[in-house]
């Protein structure tokens, strides 16, 4: 079981260059992370068994894989009617009771079971997407730029040849060629929004309208108050049985031996929901978390491109000991593009070549500007 955990190494290991941010990095690493382990949970029958087990009249036999598989593919109901009582007194257990003389629309159908693993592989794959577009956007530009500059000590070669080639870079041959480089990283941290919110409905969808409430019903019945078994409410139905029951109902239509249709009735006992409940519990908390910090973000970014004062503010918080005269000198002659790559440079140098850089810039704007 070890061994299946181990192509995550990648994910979890910090790369030399970084080109986004954490709340970029909460989607591509650690949400990708958190739907790989639930899909193997959810696949996993060495400790969690048969995924499904049906009881009835016929229960030994030949006959006991067929139903069980059948129940499994075709799906399994419970009672409506049979949520609101007390256990062992109004009905077995919740949303399980006799089927005579029940309304079609009593019926809970839960046809989701086969399907859990591959949405949960399939949102992994939407949440990595926006990382994709963006390593192949960015094509490797930072690392060019930063190679061997994030090193603690100060290299003779900077000194010699790097410093006057980036300056030079940064201030002349490139100057204002970096605004599609940063507006392909802002699509991203939009579709990476878009992605959380998309999937929230489709998770809402594919559990039939149940999950954009599920976790929020949850909390509120866990702060319910604990009331002896003779005064407890009967409406009170944990959202966990309701919609991910660990037992459930099952029709299998067949013939008898005269040729007439027989209809059985089969309790069927969901061990793989144990796992299920708990997985979209914590879905749904991580999905409206991410979609928060993710929509502030996408604000931030906005604000950034609106408002250049805070670009130089942005800059003065990752270098010390430079005047913000200096800095707002540099940030002017930028645009948008060109102080993204900047700021990106200086999470990925050294804090002391970083400052000479600014201050180098400076000078050059300064020279240009006496020329004219």
């Amino acid at each position: 079981m070890i061994d299946l955990f181990m192509p995550f190494r990648s994910f979890l290991k910090f790369e030399n260059v970084c080109t986004d941010n954490n709340v970029f990095r909460m989607h591509y690493k650690l949400s990708v992370i958190i739907l790989l382990v639930f899909t193997l949970l959810v696949t996993s029958k060495q400790f969690f068994g048969e995924p499904i087990h049906c009881m009835g009249d016929n229960d030994k036999g030949p006959g006991k894989d067929a139903i069980n598989s059948y129940c499994w593919i075709y799906g399994t109901y419970t009672l409506k009617s049979r949520l609101i009582g007390r256990e062992g007194k109004n009905m077995a257990y919740a949303g399980i009771g006799p089927s005579e003389d029940i309304e079609d629309d009593d019926e809970m159908r839960h046809t989701y079971y086969q399907w859990v693993c591959f949405v949960l592989l399939g949102q992994a794959a939407l949440f990595y997407t926006p990382r994709y577009l963006w390593k192949i956007w960015e094509g490797g530009r930072l690392k060019a730029l930063v190679t061997d500059l994030a090193n603690p000590m100060i290299t003779k070669d900077w000194s010699e040849y790097r410093r006057g080639d980036l300056v030079a870079y940064m201030s002349y041959t490139n100057l204002y060629t970096h605004n599609m480089y940063a507006l392909h990283f802002a699509f991203c941290e939009l579709l990476n929004l878009v992605n959380v919110i998309g999937q929230i409905f489709l998770l809402d969808l594919f559990l039939g309208g149940t999950f954009r409430n599920y976790g929020a019903a949850v909390a509120s019945f866990t702060q319910l108050p604990q009331v002896p078994e003779n005064f407890r409410n009967y409406t009170s139905v944990n959202p966990m049985d309701k919609y991910f029951p660990k037992l459930t109902k099952c029709w299998l239509r067949n013939y008898g031996p005269s040729g007439s249709m027989q209809l059985k009735d089969f309790l069927c006992v969901l061990p793989l929901n144990i796992v299920n409940e708990k997985i979209f519990v914590v879905l749904w908390f991580w999905l409206i978390f991410l979609a928060l910090v993710s929509t502030v973000a996408v604000l931030f970014r906005i604000v950034v491109f609106c408002v250049p004062p805070l670009r130089t503010f942005m800059i003065m918080g990752q270098i010390r000991y430079v005047k913000k005269q200096v800095i707002s000198k540099v940030v002017k002659r930028f645009s948008f593009g060109d102080w993204f790559i900047l700021y990106l440079l200086g999470k990925n140098m050294n804090p002391i070549i970083y400052k000479d850089l600014i201050i180098e810039l400076s000078k050059e704007f300064d020279n240009k500007a006496v020329m004219i």
